[in-house]
């Protein structure tokens, strides 16, 4: 990710509905491919026969596999409206797939009329510099007037780049060509073009090699930039088994190359780890041409294999091996059963012991166990967490898989911790850590303490909503090495720079990690330098493993760490942001009101709601991810284990009765001006204030509304059961299913809070509009949930706030309707 965390504004794409991070982490992006007419004959006879439906059950079906985003190409030779299918098709995406898109032609006009019909801000595929380069002239005024990302491919006016140094000598011509208009190195994803290796080419028989090394000289010398392939062009001509194969290992070294993105169908990846090794050896000799006969032989592996190829192969632990080793694979295959004797025959062979019978505990003075146990803490079991973290990094695990490894770890540190003599130093450190105050999430600080816990640190956790003051206390009485603070909200995470400023009146010293989805680099950087930089560093940890890696370094040098942060915060400047005064008025017009409900409020409760209507609701894509973890990828294989999960965990908080959905919603006068909305009530006027927006469009949500008009708000909960249960199974070592239930539970309030919009649209006669939640970019502010509460009472419907104006129960949501069919989501 070379230069990225430099930028002043890290490159997106967005639709209507979501915005993803161009830079993913792990990388790479996923642009899904199957909806090219030029590349999927699927794709091509839906084209044809204007089957725009098929069409976007194509792009759904992408997204929910693991797209980040959608490769859109209609043109045919056998149709001469690319254009009017072009406009017809990204409408229908737009509308009802939330993956942002790629829009694909040799057409810049097909190109340019598609940005200006898309909500968001799409990705243009694509530009180069290929005969007199009009293409790329045609189009870069439009990537600098919207700030638009564009696949830049390495053809010059010679052609098509074939080696690393024609690779690199291209793209360096298009980043001077682009500086002319405005545009950055985060605009530019550089295609370095691949040829296939599935035809014996004498010609392309280096292409792999060639492709890695110029992806490698692009990043080194166009920093901030992103790189892109066509994947499967690798494995063109080739059987469908060996592509998946070949697609897969290739674009594992891709990766490890520098590669941001990689245009490809999402569900014929297999991560690199559960590849059969022998099939990764016919494909990387293939690939690095290490063998002149590599093609032949992959070929009759693969024809004689049949359909069975490709298939993982089944994680064992050899009995044979020395019980340290058996103990260490147990841990990285995920395999529960047998490790606590592996770790009691570990200890007691390095005490020179042998463990007969069933009962593994060792006849031995502690004493004598204790280096034993020591030398098998970190000659086994740390460094198999640490193979655990880096795959996780590198994308080749999910986060399940991560947390049964985890499961495995704990059991053997409980067996390890009876050979060990309770004393100073068998800590690798230790973490104050807990969520800021207000805010009620704690599924990733949760994720964090199991990590660090099994990894060798002592773990203070002091829940939820904890108070600056707590941490201070707690810091000092355990004698921590860092603080850990977790928020989920934008409104919440400010908490971290009250922090930091007692932290500094106070001088107590000790770096900090920052995490969660509601910080970034960016904010961490700014709170950090605001009224002088924090001495002690305050370190933005992305997910668990970057807080573990960044607490190894603190331990292993704190000096040095702490003064390579400071080096790089003192040099990063935030870019700076138009006063909100400043800002012009969208060109958003209100559109006349619908009916007023004759039922002015709403209350449901459990025996009013039916579940099996709200599961039906539930976004699979969000749960699946929530429940496996998975960013950006997903095993084919495992598509029928995923519905088995969902089925699954429906029956068991249907059994258990951990689900009790309620509701509330109701209508209101109102009126909608300069960024405030004035709803009328029994209660008295409430007004809410929303920010407007300095991207382009200059959207703000008061603008949807008319001086006379009409506006809902809805609130919903699942109840605090599964959330509990949740926390029970954490406590007691069951990180996987306490992982999945949370998942679950949060699912179905978001299916919920879908379905009540479902009758909000029915009541007010629309079809279209959108709910917005608070603590989102267009309506930041939490404590405006209290106005919310003013105006329809849930907490009536056991629906609570804390101080910082977050909804508890944790699996609740709460949302303002907005009926202009115009209305759209962005950030600001």
């Amino acid at each position: 990710m070379t230069g990225w965390a430099a930028l002043p504004d890290p490159p997106r794409a967005s639709s209507a509905l979501k915005a993803v991070d161009l830079f993913q982490a792990p990388p790479p992006l996923i642009i899904g491919e199957r909806l090219n007419a030029q590349g999927s004959r699927r794709a091509k006879r839906m084209v044809l026969a204007r089957d725009y439906a098929g069409l976007v059950d194509v792009g759904r079906r992408q997204a929910e596999d693991g797209a980040h985003c959608l490769d859109v190409c209609v043109d045919t030779t056998e149709s001469a409206d690319e254009m009017g299918t072009m406009l017809s098709l990204v409408k229908r995406l737009s509308l009802e797939v939330d993956a942002p898109l790629v829009i694909d032609s040799t057409s810049p006009e097909v190109i340019k009329e598609a940005v200006r019909r898309i909500p968001g801000r799409p990705i243009i595929n694509s530009i180069s510099l290929e005969g007199d380069g009009s293409k790329f002239r045609a189009l870069a005024p439009l990537m600098a007037r919207y700030g638009l990302a564009a696949v830049a491919i390495c053809i010059g006016p010679e052609g098509m780049a074939r080696t690393p140094e024609q690779k690199l000598e291209v793209a360096t011509a298009m980043h001077e060509e682009a500086k002319k208009y405005g545009i950055g190195p985060g605009q530019l994803i550089f295609d370095v073009v691949t040829f296939t290796l599935g035809t014996g080419d004498r010609a392309q028989i280096n292409a792999g090699n060639d492709t890695l090394e110029g992806i490698r000289l692009v990043k080194r010398a166009i920093p901030g930039c992103l790189t892109t392939l066509g994947l499967s062009n690798i494995s063109f001509g080739l059987m469908p088994p060996a592509r998946k194969v070949i697609n897969s290992v290739f674009l594992y070294h891709a990766v490890r190359a520098g590669l941001d993105s990689a245009i490809v169908n999402a569900a014929e990846i297999t991560p690199y780890a559960d590849l059969d090794p022998a099939e990764v050896k016919l494909a990387e000799d293939l690939i690095f041409n290490s063998d002149i006969d590599a093609l032949p032989r992959l070929v009759d592996y693969f024809t004689r294999s049949g359909p069975a190829a490709g298939e993982v192969a089944k994680a064992e632990v050899d009995p044979s091996l020395p019980p340290g080793k058996r103990a260490y694979l147990r841990i990285t295959r995920r395999l529960r059963d047998g490790i606590e004797r592996d770790v009691a025959e570990a200890v007691a062979a390095r005490c020179g012991l042998e463990i007969s019978g069933s009962d593994p505990r060792i006849s031995a003075p502690q004493s004598e166990t204790h280096a034993g146990a020591v030398a098998t803490l970190n000659e086994d079991l740390l460094p198999a967490m640490k193979e655990v973290g880096d795959k996780f990094g590198a994308g080749e695990l999910i986060l399940p898989f991560v947390l049964r490894s985890a499961e495995c770890m704990k059991a053997a540190v409980s067996e390890l911790e009876k050979y060990l003599l309770k004393k100073e130093g068998t800590s690798k450190g230790t973490l104050v850590l807990g969520t800021v105050y207000g805010d009620v999430h704690d599924i990733g600080k949760n994720l964090v303490k199991t990590i660090f816990q099994n990894n060798g640190y002592e773990v203070h956790d002091l829940g939820k909503q904890v108070p600056v003051e707590r941490f201070i206390e707690k810091a000092r009485e355990v004698r921590a090495d860092a603080i850990g603070l977790s928020a989920l909200l934008v409104s919440t995470s400010k908490q971290m720079g009250v922090f930091l400023d007692r932290a500094r009146s106070e001088s107590l010293g000790l770096p900090v990690l920052c995490g969660g989805a509601a910080v970034n680099t960016t904010y961490v950087n700014r709170i950090a330098k605001e009224g002088g930089i924090y001495g002690p560093g305050a370190f933005y940890c992305n997910t668990m493993f970057d807080g573990l890696k960044t607490m190894d370094a603190l331990m292993a040098d704190r000096e040095g760490t702490v003064s390579a942060w400071r080096e790089r915060v003192e040099a990063w400047k935030e870019r700076e942001l138009p006063s909100q005064a400043s800002l012009p008025r969208s060109s958003v017009r209100p559109v006349d009101p619908p009916r007023m409900p004759a039922e002015r409020l709403v209350r449901l409760g459990p025996d009013e709601i039916d579940l099996a209507d709200v599961w039906k609701l539930i976004d699979r894509r969000t749960l699946l991810k929530m429940s496996w973890g998975v960013r950006g990828r997903v095993d084919p294989r495992t598509a029928d284990a995923h519905e088995d999960l969902v089925a699954q965990w429906q029956a068991r908080v249907a059994r258990e009765g951990l689900l009790e959905p309620r509701a509330v919603y109701g209508y209101f006068g109102c009126s909608g001006s300069d960024g405030r909305l004035a709803v009328r009530s029994d209660a008295g006027e409430k007004v809410f204030e929303f920010p407007r927006s300095s991207r382009p469009g200059n959207l703000c949500l008061a603008d949807y509304f008319g001086p006379d008009d009409i506006v809902a708000f809805q609130a919903v909960t699942v109840g605090a059961r599964a959330v509990d249960e949740a926390a029970r199974l954490n406590e007691e070592g069951e990180y996987v299913d306490a992982y999945y239930l949370h998942g679950v539970a949060v699912g179905a309030a978001e299916a919920m809070a879908e379905w009540v919009h479902a009758r909000v649209r029915a009541d007010l006669g629309i079809k279209g509009g959108l709910r917005y939640s608070w603590g989102y970019a267009s309506c930041p502010d939490t404590l405006q949930h209290r106005l919310v509460w003013d105006l329809i009472r849930p907490d009536e419907s056991g629906m609570g706030l804390t101080d910082a104006g977050q909804i508890v129960p944790e699996a609740s949501t709460a949302a303002i309707v907005v009926h202009h069919p115009g209305a759209a989501y962005f950030e600001l």
